[in-house]
C-alpha cells in the first residue's frame, strides 16, 4: 500500500476529529434508526421518505427528524398515518439530520382559478374561531366568526387575495361561505437555499351565501362554468384575470389565439342588448365603435356610472371565417 492510498483511507470519514464524529453520527443513525418505534415511512408531495416522528405535548402536532442525507421544505404537505400534515417548521441546522414540526390538516379547501377555470384543491390547517357571536339584523340573524387558515404557498394559492370567497362547510344542508379579510404572505415564509419557502396565513370572516353565484355541489363560491376545450385549429379569446372592464379606465386587452399562438387578421365585434350602451362601451382604435381587426382588441367604457353592471358580448372571427369565439364582458366601477 503506497502513502497516497493510506492517506486517502485515513481521511475517508473526514480530515479532522470533528468531521469524523459527524460522519460516525450519521452512520450510527442510519444503522440503528430503523429499529426505533419512531421510525416511520411517510410521503411528501408524493415522494416516499423515512424519518422519525416524535409525539409532542399537542396531539395534532409532531416533531420530525429526517435520516442523514434527507431533507424537506416548509409549506409542503406530508402524508403520515393516513392523514395529511402541513410542515410548519424547519431547523436551519441540518448537518446530521433535519428537525422540524408538522401540524395536522383538518380541511380540504377548494376554489376556482377564474382565468383558467381550473378547480384548485389544497389541504390546510384551520384553527378554531377566536370569537363567535350573533348579530341581530333587521332582516336576518348572521353569525360573525373568524378563522385562521394555514395553506401551502404555491403559484395557485399566491393568487388568493382579500375579498376572495371560499365555501368551507355545509351545516344542515346549508352552505357556509367565508371571505378572506387578510393575507399574510410574509411572516411564515423563510429564506432557504436561495429561495423563499413557507406557507400562507389567511384570515377568514363568515360571509353570506349567494345562491345565484355559488355552487354548493362543487363547494365553490362565485363559480363559473368552464368552456369546453377548443378543437385544434379553432380561434380562442384569451385574457388576464376576469372578463371585466372598468369604467373610465385604460380598458382591457383581449387576444385571439389558435393552438395557443396569436392569430392576426381576426375580426372583433361588440354587440349589446341595450341600445343605450352603444358607443358608451367600445373597441379602442376602431373606425366604428363596435368593430376592429387584428390579433387583439381593447374594450373600453366611458366615464358614466350608469354603465356599472352592464354586460356586452365580445366576438372574434378567424380570418377564414370558419371559427369563432364569444365571451360576455362585464362593466364594473373603479
Amino acid at each position: 500500500m503506497n502513502y497516497e492510498t493510506y492517506a486517502a483511507m485515513l481521511g475517508r470519514h473526514g480530515s479532522t476529529r470533528r468531521d469524523r464524529m459527524v460522519e460516525k453520527s450519521k452512520r450510527d443513525t442510519l444503522r440503528m434508526g430503523p429499529d426505533s418505534p419512531a421510525y416511520k415511512e411517510v410521503e411528501i408531495e408524493g415522494v416516499p421518505h423515512h424519518m422519525m416522528i416524535i409525539s409532542s405535548t399537542v396531539t395534532n402536532q409532531k416533531i420530525i427528524r429526517t435520516m442523514p442525507g434527507d431533507n424537506f421544505e416548509i409549506g409542503k404537505i406530508m402524508l403520515f398515518s393516513k392523514s395529511h400534515w402541513l410542515i410548519t417548521e424547519r431547523d436551519a441546522d441540518d448537518e446530521i439530520t433535519v428537525r422540524g414540526k408538522i401540524e395536522l390538516c383538518n380541511r380540504s379547501i377548494q376554489w376556482q382559478n377564474h382565468e383558467t377555470g381550473e378547480i384548485i384543491t389544497r389541504w390546510a390547517v384551520v384553527d378554531k374561531p377566536y370569537f363567535s357571536n350573533l348579530n341581530e339584523d333587521v332582516y336576518m340573524t348572521i353569525s360573525s366568526r373568524e378563522f385562521q387558515v394555514k395553506i401551502p404557498y404555491d403559484e395557485e394559492s399566491a393568487l388568493l387575495d382579500v375579498g376572495k370567497r371560499l365555501m368551507m362547510e355545509q351545516i344542515n344542508g346549508k352552505p357556509k361561505t367565508y371571505r378572506v379579510t387578510c393575507v399574510d404572505a410574509m411572516t411564515e415564509r423563510y429564506d432557504w437555499n436561495d429561495a423563499q419557502t413557507g406557507f400562507l396565513v389567511l384570515n377568514l370572516e363568515q360571509d353570506q351565501h349567494v345562491e345565484e353565484q355559488d355552487n354548493a355541489e362543487k363547494m365553490l363560491c362565485d363559480y363559473q362554468e368552464v368552456k369546453q376545450a377548443p378543437e385544434d385549429g379553432e380561434v380562442v379569446i384569451k385574457y388576464a384575470g376576469e372578463p371585466k372592464v372598468r369604467i373610465c379606465g385604460r380598458g382591457k386587452i383581449f387576444k385571439a389565439t389558435i393552438d395557443g399562438k396569436p392569430l392576426p387578421g381576426c375580426t372583433w365585434s361588440l354587440s349589446v342588448d341595450d341600445k343605450a350602451l352603444e358607443t358608451k362601451v367600445y373597441l379602442a382604435n376602431s373606425v366604428q365603435w363596435n368593430r376592429v381587426t387584428g390579433d387583439s382588441c381593447r374594450v373600453c367604457a366611458e366615464d358614466n356610472a350608469v354603465l356599472n353592471g352592464a354586460t356586452v358580448k365580445l366576438t372574434v372571427v378567424a380570418p377564414d371565417g370558419k371559427s369563432t369565439d364569444s365571451i360576455a364582458v362585464k362593466v364594473v366601477d373603479v
